[in-house]
């Protein structure tokens, strides 16, 4: 039983795989992100390969089986909440997957090594190590050539190893090395005794394939210990880094200590970044600086923001185009000089409403919701832009014609029904549009929510689930992601178009300089009104964002909000609850256990123990054929 399942074999495939990718601890952190998934994927893959080859003599079928295991354990562990039921895969878990990967492109161009292994990273190497483990293990051992597995071993090996930046110790080489060497050695004293079997034994009574086998062990430690020797005293060649990214080295090809902000599925990585890495440093000619927009998401789904559109074009007159307000609106023109940009391409960080021609002609486009994309990289620019400063009576709820898609009013199946319970208790019937987005938000900047770095933090790690909005509405416990969503679909709920912008507050200044650091990115909520476009609110707590717009606060103008239009039609109709509802002393003790942190691949593993033994059954169910046939020439032997 035992020869058919080559349990040998296979741990030692399992364990070349792992030491093989030995170099990815030097580009991506916390190893323990990624390491657990990892090593779950091919223990799984090698338990699977034991598992159907002792059923089957099928070779295809045992890859076929390792495949759908893999696949759907990653799916289980990784695509949680894109699921049918939380167990199978649906169409959305594509979409999704294809989401967390583009995330972790996004990261390797964007970040020197070692880069935050944050949610789409984990899912690439947890799959792209799964799969070279699949294929060693079919090379190895079902298809029995560990010579041709170490075409995969050192393809997963150089991956890793010449986006370094620098020379790596022996270390890193020894260990794969000798894995292989210990497949290769297995399979051909295996073949050699095959051989000898028909052959007498020398004169000392001995195994002549001892000999044979031995004199191959010196072969390969001797060229093992070349491999290593030999590069130690050649001059170290210029790193070729993965997609131009995770350049560690001043002598590599990399793009540096660049950051490009999450704008999909993942924006809590660089929420809860706490670096204080400068990114952006700038002069201005404002009194008071503003946030610097870098993304504009409108979509949300299942806790996840992202964009609806990815159309751009370059206008006409190769102009930023300022503001869409009316031209009746009060408004200041500022200035900012950015003299030193890490933002990575495409984004580029920017006022909104800017205006002009501060980027060369061809470097930069546009997107339909306006946001600038840069298409080469820009290390300094000068931009102004536009501040806006409303009356009362500049804010309208009606949509007329050019009014925002209408999936800006699209609120959250999952909380709609908590979300219009809620508008109805902090907004009065019949209140004015601006009344009822400045009651949002001071009841969100209210005392009873609580600004949490620490939740930002532990959801940027992975060892905590992005926090939904219809949980945030109930513990009242978030940061920027969940107070800006909660208001977002509060004035969606009030008729008024809203959506999510990411970017950086206005830094600390220094002298006359502002310095922007990582741990400065934020999102915040633009709603729609159509005498202005789109006007930033500030839900989040001052603790964190700082004082909200004026405009957001009071009233402007002496003409007050008399005869400004209600919200539309979709807001809810009731008479009930026109007060803010009191602080509740009982917030405090709200459960909060439902959602378990990931505890690495045995907590995983075990909580989904019966989708797994679900998938495992299908397996066998599908072998029964193959495996009756094989127990009735079994007995027939007999």
């Amino acid at each position: 039983m035992s020869g058919r399942m080559r349990v040998v074999d296979g741990v030692l495939a399992g364990l070349a795989t792992l030491a093989a990718t030995l170099p990815l601890t030097t580009l991506f952190t916390p190893t323990v992100a990624w390491l657990g998934p990892s090593l779950l994927a091919v223990v799984l893959v090698a338990v699977t390969g034991m598992a159907v080859r002792l059923v089957t003599p099928l070779r295809p079928l045992v890859v076929l089986a390792q495949l759908v295991v893999l696949v759907h354990v990653t799916a289980l562990t990784q695509l949680r909440g894109h699921l049918w039921n939380d167990i199978l895969p649906i169409p959305e878990s594509g979409r999704a997957l294809g989401v967390l990967l583009g995330d972790a492109y996004t990261t390797i161009i964007s970040y020197s090594a070692p880069a935050p292994a944050n949610r789409g990273v984990v899912l690439g190497i947890s799959l792209l190590v799964g799969l070279t483990a699949l294929a060693v293990d079919a090379m190895s051992v079902t298809w029995r050539s560990p010579a041709a597995a170490g075409v995969p071993l050192l393809a997963a090996f150089l991956t890793s190893a010449t986006n370094s930046g620098e020379g790596l110790a022996a270390w890193f080489v020894i260990p794969p090395a000798l894995a292989w060497l210990a497949m290769v050695g297995r399979q051909g004293v295996g073949s050699l005794r095959a051989w000898g079997m028909a052959s007498p034994r020398s004169s000392t009574g001995q195994d002549p394939t001892t000999a044979y086998a031995n004199a191959a062990r010196v072969a390969g430690v001797l060229a093992l210990a070349a491999a290593v020797v030999l590069p130690g005293v050649l001059p170290h060649l210029p790193t070729t880094f993965l997609a131009e990214g995770l350049g560690r080295s001043d002598t590599g090809r990399g793009n540096g200590s660049s950051l490009r902000l999450s704008s999909s599925i993942d924006i809590a990585r660089d929420l809860g970044d706490r670096s204080s890495d400068p990114v952006i440093v700038y002069r201005t000619s404002a009194t008071s600086a503003v946030p610097l927009r870098v993304a504009v998401l409108d979509t949300y789904r299942r806790g996840r923001w992202t964009s609806s559109s990815d159309f751009t074009f370059v206008p006409l007159d190769g102009r930023l185009p300022g503001t869409a307000a009316d031209p009746a609106v009060e408004r200041t023109t500022d200035r900012i000089e950015v003299t030193t940009n890490r933002v990575g391409v495409p984004q580029v960080a920017l006022p909104e409403n800017s205006t002009g021609s501060p980027f060369p002609g061809g470097s930069w486009q546009m997107t339909t919701e306006g946001l600038v994309q840069l298409t080469e990289p820009v290390s300094a620019y000068t931009v102004d832009y536009v501040s806006l400063r409303p009356s009362d009576g500049d804010f309208t709820a009606e949509l007329a014609a050019g009014a925002p898609e209408r999936d800006d009013l699209v609120i959250d199946p999952r909380s709609e029904a908590d979300v219009r319970a809620l508008l109805a208790e902090i907004v009065e019937p019949g209140a004015a549009a601006v009344e009822v987005a400045r009651d949002i938000q001071a009841y969100l900047r209210g005392s009873s929510f609580t600004y949490s770095e620490e939740l930002a933090e532990e959801t940027a790690e992975g060892t905590r689930p992005e926090e939904p909005l219809v949980r945030f509405l109930e513990t009242r416990q978030g940061y920027c992601v969940q107070f800006a969503s909660a208001m977002i679909m509060l004035s969606r709920a009030a008729g008024i178009p809203a959506r999510m912008a990411v970017g950086f507050l206005p830094g600390t200044q220094d002298g006359d300089e502002w310095v922007v650091q990582v741990d400065d990115a934020h999102a915040w909520p633009e709603l729609f009104f159509p005498r202005l476009g789109w006007v930033r609110f500030e839900p989040t707590p001052g603790v964190r964002a700082g004082a909200p717009p004026t405009y957001t606060l009071q009233s402007t103008a002496s003409g007050g909000s008399d005869g400004a239009p209600t919200p539309s039609a979709s807001a809810p109709d009731t008479t009930s609850g026109a007060n803010r509802p009191e602080q509740d002393d009982t917030i405090g003790t709200t459960d909060t256990t439902t959602d378990t942190p990931t505890g690495g691949p045995v907590q995983l593993l075990s909580d989904h123990l019966l989708a797994v033994l679900a998938v495992l059954a299908v397996v066998v169910m599908v072998l029964l054929v193959p495996g009756g046939a094989w127990l009735a020439r079994r007995s027939a032997l007999l």
